[in-house]
């Protein structure tokens, strides 16, 4: 009977050293992967959102710095957190921004509910005219997170967030929480 040995598992480091010893050895290396274009065409609605994504985050960014707070894009986008706002040393806030296009019905998508931790939806109406404004609505996550375990639904209008919560442009919320950690009155 003839038995199979199992193939240890090498470590990060045996592999990188792997790597480094074969590097100038072209036949240590397999052909490489060419993946031809696609002969179908991108559909618009999929760089639509993703444009629109992009342009929502940096509206929020935007708004944050004219508020005078110290806030940072974040493109790794780990735990729902788009931005990060620094408030003093060891204390920050975060932020998940959520892009809505035309209609105001946000099909609840999951989401983290801690401390000092922000949705932001921003909504851009069905329009290509750049000088069409979007219009945000902030809230804090716990908040949102109790509005919704109240409800109990599928989705939520953003109209209900503008009326029960107070969170169309309620930027307010996070210039109070800069006046507040630095000691500083509105500006």
């Amino acid at each position: 009977m003839k038995r199979t040995q199992k193939k240890r598992k090498l470590t990060d480091e045996e592999i990188d050293d792997l790597v480094i010893a074969e590097a100038d050895d072209p036949s240590a290396w397999g052909d490489p992967v060419i993946v031809p274009p696609s002969k179908a065409p991108r559909p618009p609605w999929m760089a639509q959102a993703k444009h629109l994504d992009l342009a929502a985050k940096f509206f929020v960014l935007s708004v944050l710095h004219r508020l005078g707070l110290e806030a940072t894009l974040t493109f790794s986008q780990n735990d729902n957190v788009d931005i990060t706002i620094v408030q003093e040393s060891g204390r920050a806030l975060t932020i998940d921004v959520k892009t809505l296009s035309g209609s105001k019905e946000w099909h609840i998508a999951p989401f983290r509910a801690r401390d000092h931790h922000y949705v932001v939806f921003v909504w851009y109406p069905t329009t290509t005219d750049p000088r069409v404004l979007p219009t945000a609505y902030v809230v804090a996550s716990e908040r949102l997170r109790k509005l919704l375990n109240r409800r109990k639904v599928l989705s939520l209008p953003l109209d209900v967030l503008a009326t029960e919560l107070s969170a169309q442009d309620a930027w307010e919320e996070l210039a109070v929480l800069r006046a507040s950690t630095t000691g500083e009155g509105s500006s």
